[in-house]
């Protein structure tokens, strides 16, 4: 864009009384086409492809240059186009059948340049992408307009087209400006609906893992606390027959034990099912104690480093870190094969990271498992990001990052 400036500058000395600089302008100030088509050749990259990119803005130099030399050998100012212009100082002999043909032989290199330039944009324009279309269109039209006025320009139609193909020029910048503005706007709204579908998709999976944790719960109780509760049901019901018939029945007692242990046990089960739900240790002495509690009862020796600050995180936070490490941990036990696994917590610029390591097998794969694909969605929900790094034979790492505030 500086040289193409400095180039005008150039092709304004057109303008100058002096005929050495005149002259100058006449053989060098072509030099801002050739610019110009770089340009437009090289958007949005700014860097030429090598092959027929390169060959065209290389032709475009000479022809904008050196093409104008055969015809200032003999054309007056007449023939040049401006009554007031000194005389150049090429000037060898004035003939005007020979600068015509000369002129004429320079239009005739532009017309063949632009149509060979517009072949190739045009191909270029219909491979693209269609976000990259945004960005090609205002440039490529505005520069394939300029180029066609300067090339009319030459044929002598007269100087208000040359106005008008400098007009067109100037506009280059703002095309430049346009097509990167289209182009960030329409990326912004492809990443919007790529989002909108992710988000869709989350909430579908979300939905449909809360169907399956209902009718887990449903079963669990079903097959666990309920069957149990029914058992002592009738335990009661034969003891307190005996009872009616012999009170002093030896096997009452024995009967009341079984009854005991049966509810005992149940109170068991449904302290462990609730605590799967949500578990009071969480909600009562926050996230550390309960960490320290799966570590405790994760069968693989587990390592604790937690720093999440004195102040409590947010409860939908403690959550998903929570069930996060629980996750993790149940598959370091299932499938990892590991030897011990490690669990790190740490608040620091107003979020909190939650990394779970092993020593294991690793393969782990996100996209595969229900449970991590679950957990990356609640994370999601929080506007935080959840990774896994599992290679084979080299462990693995969940990372999870949630944004907490200040």
């Amino acid at each position: 864009m500086v040289l193409f400036g400095f180039a005008g500058f150039l092709a304004g000395l057109h303008f100058a009384p002096a005929r050495e600089l005149f002259s100058l302008s006449e053989v060098t100030g072509g030099l801002w086409g050739g610019v110009f088509l770089q340009l437009v050749v090289s958007f949005p990259s700014g860097r030429l492809r090598p092959g027929l990119d390169r060959a065209l803005v290389v032709a475009g130099y000479l022809i904008f240059t050196v093409a104008s030399v055969p015809a200032m050998f003999f054309a007056d100012q007449d023939d040049l186009g401006c009554k007031d212009c000194p005389t150049n100082v090429l000037l060898i002999h004035r003939n005007h059948d020979l600068a015509a043909i000369a002129l004429g032989f320079q239009t005739l290199l532009y017309a063949a340049l632009w149509i060979v330039v517009l072949v190739r944009l045009v191909g270029r324009w219909r491979n693209a992408e269609p976000l990259e279309r945004l960005q090609l269109t205002p440039v490529y039209v505005c520069g394939m307009v300029a180029f066609l006025l300067v090339t009319v320009g030459t044929a002598g139609v007269g100087g208000a087209v040359w106005w008008v193909a400098f007009s067109a020029t100037a506009l280059l910048p703002l095309a430049f400006l346009a097509g990167l503005l289209r182009s960030h706007v329409a990326r912004l709204d492809a990443e919007l609906l790529a989002r909108l579908d992710d988000l869709r998709a989350s909430r579908a999976r979300l939905v449909e893992a809360g169907d399956t944790e209902r009718r887990r719960l449903e079963r669990n109780l079903h097959d666990g606390a309920q069957a149990r509760l029914v058992g002592v049901l009738l335990l009661v019901g034969h003891t307190r027959r005996k009872v009616d018939a012999d009170p002093t029945d030896r096997e009452v007692p024995e009967l009341l034990d079984r009854a005991f242990e049966e509810l005992r046990t149940s109170l068991a089960e449904l302290r462990e099912l609730a605590a799967g739900i949500h578990p009071s240790v969480l909600t009562d002495q926050g996230l550390e104690p309960a960490l320290r509690s799966l570590a405790d009862r994760c069968p693989v020796p587990v390592t604790l480093a937690a720093d999440a600050g004195e102040a409590r995180l947010p409860a939908p936070v403690e959550t998903a870190a929570y069930f996060v490490v629980a996750e993790a941990l149940a598959n370091v036990a299932k499938y990892a094969q590991a030897s011990e696994a490690t669990i790190a917590v740490q608040r620091i610029n107003g979020r909190v990271t939650v990394e779970v390591s092993d020593d294991g097998i690793g393969g782990a794969d996100a996209a595969q498992g229900s449970g991590l694909r679950g957990l990356s969605d609640r994370v999601a929900a929080l506007d935080g990001t959840l990774s896994v790094d599992s290679p084979a034979g080299g462990g693995t790492r969940l990372h999870v990052d949630i944004p907490v505030g200040a």
